[in-house]
This record gives structure tokens, sequence and C-alpha cells, in this order.
């Protein structure tokens, strides 16, 4: 099964795709705005900071 990081980032990259809403993974919103931000063309998140936001992702979808 492919990984909501995956699948995120690659729904993400898709023009067609809608948001997604609060039903989706943390995980997966995260990437879904990392591949958003990427088919925009705006600059990349700094590595640090995108590590620390996939790292709460993964904690919030923990706590659920």
């Amino acid at each position: 099964m492919e990984s909501d990081f995956v699948q995120g980032y690659r729904d993400g990259r898709d023009r067609n795709s809608p948001p997604p809403s609060a039903n989706r993974s943390a995980k997966y919103r995260h990437s879904f705005m990392v591949g958003r931000r990427e088919l925009h063309g705006l600059n990349p998140i700094p590595y640090r900071e995108a590590m620390r936001m996939a790292e709460q992702a993964e904690a919030e979808d923990a706590n659920r």
C-alpha cells in the first residue's frame, strides 16, 4: 500500500485533485501541500523545516 506521504504528494502535483479535507491524514495533507507548492513553482521548503513539518504530521496522526 502506498504511504500517505507519497499519495498526498502525487495528488498535490495533480492539477485536478481538490485540496484535502480533515478526513485525510496529517501526513497526506502535509505532502499534498508540498506537491502543490512545487506544482505552482513556489520555492521549496527548506529541508530542516520540511522534516520538522513531516515529523509533526506523523505525531498528529499517531495521536488520532
